[in-house]
């Protein structure tokens, strides 16, 4: 089962024994009220307290849970009742304490059927759910939980087990929740998360979509801790170029040139060089794109060089000196001009206007 978070255990058992003050004190309350019997009539019978006492007095957890409801349906008016609520209570405060959660799943069950609607015992059962792995019945009990209070806790978590357990629509929907939220503008993690989930699907409008949610979130974020300070350069690089290789791919070249130049802010690549000279030469920008084609190859010559810069450094070689060629008579003559210019300008400098 999911452990999306630790600290959603420790809040839910906090929350929930909260019920068990008033059963662990029902021993004492119930002594206090026999003394008083002697001064007024005893408003219950001999055979009820013979089957409250059998039920309280019974060994086996369940077996004495499963009593007491029997009790308290037969006789709710009785006097022995809330002392039978006490028991019971008790029964669920001993199986916490001593972590039985296979006896404290059917007894929160029990008692929620009997009584329903306390948020105490639904948050009972989704401890005792979590802890036996039993992820049905947990993931029930996180919704009730939520209907009563909307709390991103919750939703958090029922969008991991969702996702865990390849439930795509419940998945979507409680992540479209938690998106929904104020915090959800700026998570950017979890727009990101979308974002590979409709690339594995090759949806491409949807992918775009969130590639374009996940910058926006990303620049809402202040103050990072180190750790997402530390990834957001890799995904903002990322998102770019895949927002930039798109224009690209639909002859949307300004839009194509802007997102590689945001992507190469993060990351120097020769893709993205590559990619804005094809740009610059569908534009007809000749000596631009000549540049840009030296800057990918020199990118795929460098020492920090990656496995694809490499690859692409030779295609970005052979454009190159075919637009020189063009420029110089079919010629080499000045190439090197042009490469330690290349070197010397900027990333910006690439689309300004030439001579």
């Amino acid at each position: 089962m999911n452990r999306y978070s630790k600290m959603l255990l420790l809040m839910l058992l906090a929350s929930a024994t909260a019920l068990f003050v008033g059963g662990i004190t029902g021993g004492q309350a119930f002594a206090a009220f026999q003394d008083d019997a002697d001064e007024e009539e005893v408003e219950y019978t001999e055979e009820e307290y013979e089957a409250w006492d059998a039920a309280d007095k019974e060994t086996d957890i369940l077996k004495s849970g499963t009593m007491l409801i029997e009790f308290m349906k037969k006789n709710p008016d009785s006097k022995l009742t809330p002392y039978a609520e006490g028991s019971y209570q008790r029964l669920l405060a001993r199986c916490v304490e001593e972590k039985r959660y296979q006896e404290l799943l059917p007894l929160a069950e029990q008692w929620n059927a009997f009584k329903p609607g306390d948020e105490n015992m639904v948050r009972m059962i989704a401890v005792a759910a979590r802890e036996t792995k039993n992820t049905e019945k947990y993931l029930w009990a996180l919704e009730e939980m939520y209907k009563r209070t909307p709390q991103m806790d919750f939703a958090k978590e029922l969008a991991a087990l969702y996702k865990e357990n390849k439930n795509d629509a419940r998945y979507l929907e409680w992540t479209g929740i938690i998106l929904k939220a104020p915090e959800g503008a700026s998570d950017f993690v979890r727009h990101y998360e979308l974002y590979r989930y409709y690339t594995d699907r090759k949806d491409a409008a949807r992918t775009m979509e969130y590639a374009q949610s996940t910058l926006k979130a990303i620049g809402q974020v202040q103050n990072p801790p180190a750790d997402v300070a530390k990834i957001i350069p890799d995904i903002r690089h990322e998102l770019n170029h895949y927002i930039g290789a798109t224009h690209f791919t639909n002859k949307r070249y300004d839009d194509a040139i802007t997102f590689l130049l945001r992507a190469l802010q993060d990351k120097k690549y020769s893709n993205g060089y590559y990619l804005i000279a094809n740009s610059l030469w569908e534009q007809k920008k000749i000596q631009n794109a000549r540049l840009a084609f030296a800057k990918a190859q020199l990118q795929g010559e460098s020492a920090q060089a990656s496995a694809e810069d490499k690859t692409i450094a030779p295609r970005a070689r052979d454009r190159m000196e075919q637009i020189h060629r063009s420029l110089q008579n079919n010629t080499l003559v000045g190439i090197e001009r042009q490469y330690n210019r290349a070197k010397e300008m900027s990333d910006e400098d690439l689309i300004k206007p030439m001579d």
